[in-house]
């Protein structure tokens, strides 16, 4: 399996509570949101269908709503699916503060 490798996704301030920030990053599109100040990262799809949530994605609480189809995640579970039509998690990759800037691990 090939080892994850650190990225500067911008700096802290680029990502605000609750806002989607996507990036193309190692040649992956992904979002950021930052949830209770810390961000997250996922892959920039929903699980159900290939549509990218920084176009259908809306950040309501701790959860992330894909409007093409109504399909919900839990920001505070990792991306865990808590209504259908996803069947699967969002991918994440593990990301870090670090002197000013948000590092992600791709």
């Amino acid at each position: 399996m090939p080892v994850a490798q650190q990225h500067i996704a911008g700096s802290s301030g680029d990502f605000s509570e609750g806002v989607i920030v996507s990036r193309n990053i190692d040649g992956k599109d992904v979002i950021f949101i930052r949830r209770q100040g810390q961000v997250h990262c996922y892959l920039d799809q929903c699980t159900h269908q290939p549509v990218k949530l920084s176009e259908f994605g809306e950040v309501m609480g701790g959860r992330l709503v894909c409007h093409a189809h109504g399909g919900t995640f839990d920001l505070d579970r990792d991306g865990a699916v808590v209504c259908d039509p996803p069947l699967d998690a969002l991918k994440s990759f593990m990301t870090q503060e670090s002197q000013g800037q948000v590092l992600v691990f791709i």
